[in-house]
């Protein structure tokens, strides 16, 4: 019952925003705003693939409103399969399938897609400097949905990029209280700290513990059976171990592609949760979840961990209050570009 519910309300809200969505799409459709974007991703490791794998699917189904610069492997430990090629391959036939809306609604070509991809660590570092300093009338964000490895070693060899990208991460430096004691490294580890330390005037947000309230819960699992039926995409989806939308790792996505954030302002927040912007004064264009107990330390966690469950709730719970508009926004975007085959699951 519960799952009928959720979608009739997913439904409402899907036809409520129709005419303000499609707005949208004829605003990007002139090639205004697009962000340009690099994705960073560790998609071909074999631990906790299948968050990367719905980000880039999620991402794919939204590439004609953003600007791919390139896409980047930066790990590749099971050298049996590679993951990414995998999902290009979904949307290869996507693509080509004359009775979806890829081709009439200016989404990069596969094989465009396929160009953009960087599986070689050397390649990757130089591609990030020099597009980087390329220049542009759009910022470029670099999305990094694993380590920040490859940061760190762009930024140490040519630190002038610093002012020249937008870094968007997902996770700071330590575990949630739901995972560990304070203090112990999550997988950003060292490469967040050393960039963290020395480049204080990047522009920087970082999604920290709101990002697990994205897949919480029975809505997730519905979204897993609602979005299995658009194409070969959807059914590559269907094959997860999980059984529910995990799109935790998708967070750096959905600020650029939230219609009602504002790029220049993270602190209005939005899909992605409440933004802060701590030190002011050290670091003027940094970023990171609001808790809104004013008592935490956010330069010292530690020293004010008896908070930090409550700190964990109020963070998840902002995304959970908001992700049925995401989640709708992605349902009325799969139906068009889909051609109206959206079936509500029972």
């Amino acid at each position: 019952m519960k799952n009928i519910y959720y979608i009739v309300l997913l439904f409402l809200s899907l036809y409520g925003m129709s005419a303000c969505s499609k707005e949208i799409q004829q605003h990007h459709a002139t090639g205004l705003e697009r962000s340009r974007l690099m994705v960073i991703t560790d998609i071909n490791t074999t631990p906790f693939f299948e968050a990367d794998e719905h980000a880039l699917i999620y991402l794919l189904w939204h590439s004609n409103i953003v600007r791919v610069e390139s896409i980047i492997a930066s790990q590749n430990d099971d050298e049996s399969r590679n993951r990414l090629d995998d999902i290009l391959d979904q949307y290869s036939s996507d693509y080509g399938n004359n009775n979806y809306g890829f081709q009439t609604n200016a989404y990069p070509t596969p094989q465009e897609l396929s160009g953009k991809v960087i599986n070689n660590l050397d390649e990757a570092t130089n591609t990030i400097i020099r597009t980087a300093r390329k220049e542009d009338d759009h910022p470029l964000y670099i999305l990094v949905l694993g380590d920040m490895k490859l940061i760190k070693e762009a930024l140490f060899l040519a630190p002038d990029i610093e002012q020249k990208i937008r870094l968007i991460t997902i996770g700071s430096g330590i575990k949630s209280p739901d995972e560990d004691v304070c203090g112990n490294l999550n997988w950003n580890g060292w490469g967040r700290t050393e960039v963290f330390e020395r480049f204080k005037n990047l522009w920087w947000i970082e999604n920290d513990w709101a990002y697990k309230g994205i897949s919480e819960g029975n809505l997730p699992k519905q979204m897993f059976s609602e979005v299995q039926q658009f194409g070969a995409l959807g059914n590559y989806l269907s094959k997860s171990t999980q059984q529910k939308l995990v799109l935790d790792e998708a967070l750096p996505i959905m600020y650029l592609l939230d219609p009602n954030i504002h790029r220049n302002h993270p602190e209005f927040g939005g899909w992605t949760g409440n933004y802060i912007k701590p030190f002011p004064v050290e670091r003027p264009q940094y970023w990171i979840d609001r808790a809104e107990t004013k008592k935490w330390n956010y330069k010292k966690p530690c020293q004010s961990w008896e908070l930090a469950d409550q700190v964990l709730l109020e963070r998840k719970s902002v995304i959970v209050s908001r992700r049925e508009d995401m989640f709708s926004s992605l349902l009325m975007n799969l139906d068009q570009l889909y051609n109206n085959t959206y079936v509500p699951s029972e």
